[in-house]
């Protein structure tokens, strides 16, 4: 089954969407500002979208699975961003924008990935026409 070219769109979108939310958060959000550290930051929390937008480029007609994995990954980052940013619970919330990367490249992303690539298996076996 061959990728539809907005789902390629779609799943470039919400990668680039999540790239620039970390980049606002390392960049804008930082107490003192962008310096090694938060540019460290930075490349690791890009990871999971780049991960998400290469299988989307690379892979042939797999762009239900980057979608999957980049929306995994940005409702992960988002959730951390509103628990950092938007309403902390402890002094300690902002720990999580240490292990979020982490999460989503070891857990959100793949159960995304695997949900895209369920959904795609479905859809190429309900929509085959009959001989």
């Amino acid at each position: 089954m061959k990728g539809h070219p907005l789902l390629k769109h779609a799943a470039v979108m919400v990668a680039l969407l999540g790239i620039a939310l970390h980049g606002y958060i390392s960049l804008f959000k930082a107490a003192d500002g962008p310096n090694a550290f938060t540019l460290g930051l930075l490349a690791f929390s890009v990871v999971p979208y780049v991960v998400c937008l290469l299988v989307t480029l690379m892979g042939k007609g797999q762009p239900l699975v980057g979608l999957f994995g980049a929306v995994a990954a940005l409702v992960m980052s988002g959730i951390t961003y509103h628990s950092v940013f938007t309403a902390p619970s402890s002094s300690t919330a902002a720990i999580g924008l240490l292990f979020v990367p982490l999460v989503n490249l070891l857990v959100a992303v793949p159960a995304g990935m695997l949900v895209g690539l369920g959904l795609r298996w479905w859809l190429a076996r309900s929509f085959v026409p009959p001989k």
